[in-house]
Order: C-alpha cells, then sequence, then structure tokens
C-alpha cells in the first residue's frame, strides 16, 4: 500500500499536530543524543533552516520538522502545548502560528526562536536564566517545509541530554526535565530512535547508546547516526568506518554516517554544504562505504523509508487505540458523574441522587424486592420484612415476658405456648440487636440514643395472690374490705414493668434497621466516597432528631400505659373478667363433681355435685373476695392493655414515626431537603475536590482531542 503511505504521514503529522500524541503514541523519528553531538547539524542539513549557533544552548524544547511534498513552497511555524499546560496556557500557545512563509534567514529565525521561548516561558537563545524560570519546556515547536523538492516526512529533534548543571545556565531539574522529554518521546515502539553520536569521541562513553539499549533491548528500531568525521585524528578512521560496516557495536538498523558544516563553513549556502560533504566522503578511506549509509541525502532516503515503513504497519493499532482510548475516557467522565462546579450542577446532581435514593426506599417499604438487584445481594436492606419480623417477635416477647408474676387463671393452652416460646428461644432472644454497647461500632452516633439491655427476666411462679394479698394489705384504709383507689394501680405498675425494657430494645432494633438502610442505600445510590460523606455528615443530626422523636412518643406511650388511669371501653375487658370467674367456678366444680348413681346403686351418664359442698367450698372472708376481684380485675385488664400497647408502638412508634409517616427518617434525604441547602452546604457536600476538578477537565480537552483525531482519520 506504498500509494497510501503518503496520505498516512500527513494523517500521523495532523494528529501529532492536535496533540494526540500526548495521549496515543504516534509513529515517528526522534534525534536524540548528548550536547554538541551535531544533532541542530543534521537538523539543519535536512530542512536547510538557519538553526543559530554561537548563542548558548539553543535546542531548549522538542522541535517537530515536517516536510510535505506540494506544488508550492512555504513554511509554517506553529506550538503544540505539553501535556502539563492547563487550558488557557494552551490556548495562547496555540494562538501562536507563523503561517505563508516562504524562506527564513538566520536573524529571522532567530527572532522566531525567540519569540516562541518568551511564549513558553523559558530563556531564548543566549539570554540569561531567571530565577523564576525554567531552561527547558516540555512544548514542542513545530515547523513544517512544504515544496516540490521535499519528501514526505517527520521528525523530532529532542534537547540533548547533558550530566551536570551550568551555572547560570542549567540547574539539575533541567537535567531531569531533559530526560523526561527524552523518555516521553522515545519509549514508545512506534519510535524510530536516531542515536546522534560525534565521530571524535569514544562510542563506549556515549550514554545515549546505553538510553536506547534500555528502551529497545532488541535494537529493532535504534539508527546510529555518526556526526564531525572530518574532526577525526589521523589513523581513527577505521574504527569510525567499522561501526558503519557493523564490525562493531551493531545495531539492528546499522549507522549512517554524515559530514555537517564546520565553524568555517557557516556561510556556506546548501549546496555548497552538500558538495563538501559529497566530496568528503569521496576520498579514502569513507569512499569503500557502503553509498546507502554515507551522506544526509542517503540518511534522508533511509529516515524516510522507515518512517513510512513504521507508519504502515501502525497505523491500524493508532486508528484502534484513538477509538478505544476515546472510549475508555467518556466512560471514566461518566463515572465522575455530572459536572458539580456551579451550585445548579451540585444542586442538580444531589436531586438525582435523592430520586434514586427514594425509589429504593419506596420498594423496600413495598417490600416490592424484585425492582433493584440490591435487594437481593443485601438482604439488611428488605426492611418491611426484617420490620415484620421485629414487630411479631417482639409481641411474643411481650406476652411471654411482660408480665411480672404468673396469672393464677391463664389457661392452660395459653400458658403452654409461652413456655413454648421460652424454651424455644436463645437466650438472648429477647435481647435488642442494636443494646449491646458498642455491638456497632461503625455508628457512634447512635450510641446513647436508647438505654436499655432489652432483657427480661421469665415471670416469676411465686402465687399471685400472696403477692396481691401483701400489696393488698401495704394498700388498706379504713371501711369495708373493698378495693381501695391505690391497689390496682400499683400492682399494675409492677405487673407491666418490663413492657418499657422490651419495647425500648425493640424500638431500638427498628432504629438500626432504618439507620443501616440509609447507610447503606446511600452507598448504592452515590458511589462517591467524599459526597456520601459530606451528605452523611449533613444528614445525621436530623437523623438522630427523627429517632429520639421516635423514642420519645414511645416513653409517652409507655407513661400513658402504665402510670396513666387504667381504662378502656373495649368489651373484651368484660368478657375476660366474666371468664375468669367462670373459670374458677368451673375449677370448684370439678373438683367436687361425684359420679352419678341411681336408687339402685347403678352409676348414671354425667355427674354431680352436691350443694352442701359447694356452700362449703364457697366460704371465705371479704378479704379473699377482694383479692380475687382484684385477681380478675388485674388478668382482665392486662389482656387487653397489652394487645392494645403493642399495636400502639407498633403503628406509631415503629411504623409512622420510623418508617411510613411524612416525617420518618427515610424522608429526610428528599427534594426538600435538597432545595433548602445553602451553596456553602452544597459545595460542602457536592462539589469536587481539586484534582477531581482537574481530571474532570484533563479528560474533557483528552476527549475533545481525540474526537478532532477520529474526524481527522475519517476524513
Amino acid at each position: 500500500m506504498n500509494l497510501a503511505s503518503p496520505a498516512q504521514l500527513d494523517i500521523i503529522d495532523g494528529l501529532r499536530g492536535l496533540g494526540i500524541s500526548n495521549f496515543v503514541a504516534l509513529p515517528q523519528l526522534a534525534v536524540v543524543g548528548d550536547q554538541s553531538s551535531g544533532k541542530s547539524s543534521v537538523l539543519e542539513s535536512f530542512s536547510e533552516l538557519p538553526f543559530p549557533r554561537d548563542s548558548g544552548l539553543c535546542t531548549r524544547f522538542a522541535t517537530q520538522i515536517v516536510f510535505r511534498r506540494s506544488s508550492t513552497s512555504s513554511i509554517k511555524v506553529s506550538i503544540i502545548p505539553g501535556s502539563g499546560r492547563t487550558p488557557q496556557e494552551a490556548g495562547i500557545l496555540r494562538g501562536y502560528v507563523k503561517d505563508g512563509l516562504i524562506a527564513l534567514t538566520g536573524n529571522e529565525f532567530l527572532e522566531i526562536l525567540h519569540e516562541v521561548c518568551q511564549i513558553m516561558g523559558i530563556p531564548g537563545p543566549g539570554q540569561p536564566l531567571e530565577s523564576s524560570q525554567s531552561t527547558f519546556s516540555d512544548d514542542l515547536l513545530s515547523i513544517e517545509l512544504s515544496g516540490p523538492d521535499k519528501q514526505n516526512l517527520s521528525i523530532i529533534d529532542i534537547p540533548g541530554i547533558f550530566r551536570t548543571p551550568t551555572e547560570g545556565v542549567t540547574t539539575a531539574n533541567d537535567m531531569a526535565l531533559v530526560r523526561r522529554i527524552m523518555n516521553h518521546h522515545i519509549k514508545d515502539e512506534r519510535t524510530i530512535i536516531l542515536a546522534v553520536i560525534p565521530c571524535n569521541t569514544d562510542i563506549a562513553t556515549q550514554e545515549i547508546l546505553s538510553i536506547a539499549k534500555e528502551l529497545d533491548p532488541k535494537g529493532i528500531r535504534t539508527l546510529g547516526v555518526l556526526t564531525k568525521p572530518d574532526l577525526i585524528d589521523k589513523g581513527g578512521e577505521e574504527n569510525v568506518m567499522s561501526l558503519v560496516e557493523g564490525k562493531r557495536n551493531p545495531l539492528r538498523l546499522g549507522y549512517c554516517i554524515v559530514r555537517n558544516r564546520g565553524q568555517s563553513e557557516l556561510s556556506s549556502d546548501a549546496a555548497t554544504r552538500h558538495r563538501r560533504e559529497k566530496d568528503f566522503f569521496s576520498t579514502e578511506p569513507w569512499s569503500r562505504l557502503d553509498g546507502d549509509r554515507v551522506g544526509t541525502p542517503a540518511l534522508q532516503r533511509r529516515l524516510q523509508g522507515l518512517l513510512v515503513s513504521i507508519t504502515r504497519r501502525e497505523f491500524p493499532k493508532v486508528q484502534a487505540e484513538i477509538v478505544q482510548r476515546l472510549s475508555s475516557c467518556r466512560k471514566r467522565l461518566e463515572d465522575l458523574g455530572a459536572d458539580r462546579e456551579s451550585t445548579d450542577q451540585q444542586r442538580r446532581f444531589l436531586l438525582e441522587i435523592s430520586q434514586k435514593f427514594q425509589d429504593v426506599t419506596n420498594c423496600a417499604l413495598d417490600a416490592y424486592y424484585s425492582r433493584h438487584a440490591i435487594f437481593g445481594s443485601i438482604p439488611e436492606l428488605r426492611l418491611a420484612t426484617l420490620t415484620v419480623e421485629r414487630m411479631e417477635r417482639y409481641a411474643k416477647d411481650v406476652e411471654a415476658l411482660g408480665h411480672t408474676v404468673e396469672f393464677d387463671s391463664e389457661v392452660k393452652e395459653e400458658a403452654a405456648s409461652v413456655k413454648s416460646y421460652l424454651a424455644s428461644s436463645t437466650p438472648s432472644s429477647n435481647e435488642s440487636e442494636a443494646d449491646a454497647e458498642n455491638s456497632h461500632p461503625e455508628y457512634p452516633e447512635l450510641s446513647g440514643l436508647i438505654s436499655t439491655n432489652g432483657v427480661a427476666p421469665e415471670p416469676s411462679d411465686r402465687s399471685i395472690m400472696e403477692w396481691i394479698g401483701e400489696e393488698y394489705r401495704k394498700a388498706r384504709g379504713f371501711g369495708l374490705a373493698t378495693i381501695g383507689p391505690s391497689i390496682l394501680p400499683t400492682i399494675w405498675q409492677e405487673q407491666s414493668k418490663n413492657w418499657e425494657g422490651l419495647t425500648l430494645a425493640f424500638l431500638a432494633d427498628i432504629v438500626f434497621f432504618v439507620h443501616d438502610f440509609i447507610r447503606k442505600t446511600l452507598v448504592h445510590v452515590c458511589p462517591d466516597e467524599g459526597v456520601r460523606s459530606g451528605l452523611w455528615s449533613v444528614l445525621q443530626e436530623q437523623l438522630v432528631d427523627r429517632y429520639q422523636a421516635a423514642v420519645n412518643h414511645v416513653r409517652f406511650i409507655i407513661q400513658v400505659e402504665r402510670f396513666g388511669t387504667p381504662l378502656t371501653t373495649n368489651h373484651y375487658f368484660n368478657e375476660n373478667l366474666q371468664k375468669c370467674k367462670t373459670s374458677r367456678l368451673e375449677k370448684l366444680l370439678e373438683m367436687h363433681a361425684e359420679t352419678n348413681h341411681n336408687s339402685n346403686g347403678w352409676a348414671q351418664p354425667g355427674k354431680v355435685v352436691k350443694l352442701k359442698q359447694i356452700r362449703q367450698s364457697m366460704t371465705m372472708d371479704n378479704t379473699e373476695h377482694t383479692l380475687q376481684d382484684i385477681h380478675d380485675i388485674l388478668e382482665s385488664y392486662y389482656k387487653v392493655a397489652r394487645k392494645r400497647f403493642v399495636d400502639t408502638v407498633c403503628m406509631q412508634g415503629s411504623d409512622f414515626y420510623l418508617l411510613t409517616g411524612a416525617d420518618s427518617p427515610l424522608r429526610i434525604f428528599g427534594t426538600a431537603f435538597v432545595s433548602k441547602l445553602s451553596p456553602a452546604q452544597l459545595d460542602f457536600i457536592a462539589g469536587e475536590d481539586i484534582s477531581i476538578r482537574q481530571l474532570r477537565k484533563d479528560l474533557n480537552n483528552e476527549i475533545t482531542t481525540l474526537e478532532k483525531g477520529k474526524k481527522l482519520l475519517r476524513a
């Protein structure tokens, strides 16, 4: 596909002009070497540009020289910003363009270099180094040379490496910067390394060959360029020729040798320079060398062939890599979320998160778990299920452990059910999941909210009638043996004292379920840890206030039920009272029941109870009658009040205050919350830190550049 090679070279140069090389390695030729190795002279011989000589250190930035074949001759000078430039700096650098030039004199070129250095912020040729300046820049000077006599070729000259700083000229930081610039341009496998080595030095001392070998261990992309053969001491020619002939220090791409103008020949033109070079290599012993390895024209042909070859091989890979890199950048930018620099952007960002949060919350409360996969991976988010199971356990706990002393007339089936529940429960079955101190250190904000261990003792098996009798005798007053106004409340408060611990333990678990749900749902809907941390710090106080409101309300319910007036209009109270009396009478009758016999002494169906025995058994004093009445009233009222109390706690304290109510903690993080946040709060929560903002800008810049490159590839 040789016919396409010039077009491909133009596209590669166009991609480099867009700055694509900062992100995707492009096929290129890079000239490297020590200072004063003759690099600039080699470029001058190619480009015929009058590079300044006696101006101190002139190669202070990488210089790209692009040769284009065209019908007319022209020169264009521009700057490609380095990757470390800000968008504003890059805009200024890209704005420098010298176009439409036909030729450049030495003074004109020197003036351009001064202008370029000033824009880059480095001293120009011959200028002293200021304290705030660096001698070198990682920007790229691009010089395009077009004309009918040009061959499609692109080559980059990299500042020469040096080993010791020069006071007032270079610093140790400059040494490191030059190394970074060099490594940036030659590390990739798509770069042909032109290692420039002066013939009048010992090749073993040339560090550039060691660097090239480190980056190109197989030696498949390193070409040696020998300069200054006219400065070799007499008798040293054979050593240099052995390099070119591949007999010593061989390279896979071999060596080429060129002769540049000396100091006394600086005023000569290009034609004179080429003639003198040709004459020099026509003499012994240089004339014995292969013509394809000798002279600037041969080197230029060799470089063009290498560049065409690597471009043809790597062009499809460059296309694919640009597309892949663009896709990767878009994905990384998408992962950062919406831009959050302005207050409106930050508010919109939080509104989107709050909507996702409320959607998950609604599904959790409705037990609609199939809507989000997270309910399958995190069971703790199945809030409705967790709450219902805990409510059922709470109701059983209060039924089994809520009373202090067992009632005397408790139905056998109920007693058996309670004993079975207690036997099947683990020792900690009635303990709160959030009660033990530091049991959930990840939520220190909940510590001290509810002080209870959630443990209630099993009801005492002492005689409840004896206990009621003791309390009755403590509270008796004057008058007939009737129920005094203080006896029932006193006994009631003692019999129901376990309610508070069991209830607060239940509420502590619901609080923990809700708090854990909110925290884990935020992790799901807001992956950005920084945003989540800021949001949590603002939400935390309001959440604890809502939890405290629920606790206060439940304590109010406990206060009303245990210490308020025992009161009910529920008809089940009377029914329970009648059941107690009927149950006691049935037990008495069963105790004295006898077999029914006829006058002949034969047993008859059914049993009979003698009235005389009933009278004797029912004989008791006023106190005993009163104690029985107190017991029956207490038991009847306890059953009604217990169910009412459990339902009220579940409906109001748990469901309304903590789950489904308008002021539930689950409803705090919504649109109203986000709308009320001040600009300072928005920036604190959703504002991006400097590193994220810079990453976003870098990604946007890279995407813009890659999109332009993709468009160029399509064209």
